[in-house]
């Protein structure tokens, strides 16, 4: 049977890592990618016959709109289309402010509802989002990103439990740093040098543990044994103490 998977954020990071492993079991893909260029490296790369590739903003309601409608009913979701944020409280406009919550969390929220009534029609899918150990921890100067990203693991542990006896499972992974050129676009390049070796994990690693924990059915996955191991202390004083100097510019 000819399975159908969309991705957002597809064209770098854990969204083209997703792309490529599912293109190795032969899900036909629906790509979405914001930047054109990306797009079309990323097409170069994957170099797949089942897949398609598209450009919205998924930061604008008529782009979730559009794909709702037009688009096929996926048997898998992978909602992972975000942007790294950093700033003091304060220094982020409003128009950023809410751009950024309709990226990361409200548009995430309308993807799904505008699809899964027609997934509990056919009584099967999955559905993966892709959060942040940002939603379980203090994150100072990163205070929007982490409130967005907790938003929507609380939503995503809600709707788990609600279609848990729907045949749909609903995985959440909060994964830490992700080799990935996302800080680095925003201006955030010294986190590459600053952050220690051993806090970094790799994007095919956030995906095959999180592809496990989606197929076996886990409500919430934490990629990498050492995020697994900090979690209880995230909220230490002493943590986020070490947090901030570790991420404190030069």
């Amino acid at each position: 049977m000819n399975k159908r998977a969309l991705i957002t954020g597809s064209s770098t990071g854990i969204g083209f890592e997703y792309a490529k492993h599912l293109s190795k079991e032969g899900w036909s893909l629906d790509l979405i990618s914001q930047n054109k260029a990306r797009s079309l490296e990323s097409k170069n790369k994957l170099s797949y016959e089942k897949a398609q590739f598209h450009i919205f903003d998924l930061g604008k309601k008529e782009s979730i709109n559009s794909i709702v409608n037009n688009f096929e009913t996926p048997d898998l979701i992978v909602a992972n289309a975000g942007i790294a944020i950093n700033g003091n409280i304060g220094e982020i406009k409003q128009d950023e402010r809410e751009y950024f919550y309709y990226l990361m969390c409200g548009g995430v929220i309308d993807l799904i509802e505008g699809f899964i009534p027609k997934m509990l029609d056919k009584r099967n899918g999955r559905i993966v989002i892709i959060s942040s150990i940002g939603a379980k921890a203090s994150m100072p100067k990163s205070s929007l990103y982490s409130s967005i990203k907790a938003g929507i693991y609380a939503y995503g542990k809600s709707i788990s439990t609600e279609l848990k006896n729907k045949n749909i499972s609903v995985t959440v992974s909060l994964p830490g740093y992700v080799r990935t050129k996302a800080h680095e676009r925003v201006g955030l390049d010294h986190l590459i040098k600053k952050v220690p070796g051993w806090m970094w994990i790799n994007p095919e690693q956030v995906v095959l543990e999180t592809e496990v924990a989606s197929l076996k059915g886990k409500s919430e996955i934490i990629p990498g044994k050492v995020y697994k191991t900090v979690k209880p202390f995230l909220n230490l004083n002493l943590a986020v103490k070490i947090w901030k100097w570790i991420t404190k510019r030069n």
